[in-house]
């Protein structure tokens, strides 16, 4: 019992995520989602990226869609939406503040390196920025 209260307490010491992906800036609900489809979309080889300037909302939210026709296996899925998570952490002061977006992949994504999935939604976060600035 003294060992389970001793493992317990070394397990509420470790820090948290520092730079995680916070509940606040994703996107979950359905009117959410229907909300930021229902916006303006960008276009690009791996990505369609929806998204819609919100008036009075405070952060950005965003959103990940990876369909079967990406690739049938859950693991490959569940990668591409680790990698996608990532890029977006630290890539996110990019986007506006009050922007929701949702980063849908297209089937020719699948086996594309990090490197060029990245680079590829830096340029269309740079356009929905510019597109902020435009309005």
């Amino acid at each position: 019992m003294l060992l389970k209260e001793g493992v317990q307490k070394a397990v509420n010491v470790l820090p948290s995520k520092p730079n995680g992906f916070p509940r606040n800036e994703r996107l979950r609900s359905k009117k959410d989602f229907e909300l930021a489809y229902s916006g303006k979309r960008l276009a690009s080889k791996f990505f369609i990226l929806h998204y819609v300037f919100v008036e009075g909302a405070s952060e950005r939210k965003v959103g990940f869609t990876v369909s079967k026709k990406v690739s049938r296996l859950a693991v490959e899925r569940n990668r591409l939406k680790r990698r996608l998570r990532e890029i977006y952490r630290c890539n996110k002061d990019i986007l506006p503040g009050n922007v929701f977006v949702i980063i849908r992949s297209l089937p020719l994504v699948a086996g594309v390196g990090f490197h060029e999935i990245q680079k590829e939604l830096i340029k269309l976060f740079v356009s929905v920025a510019s597109k902020k600035h435009s309005h």
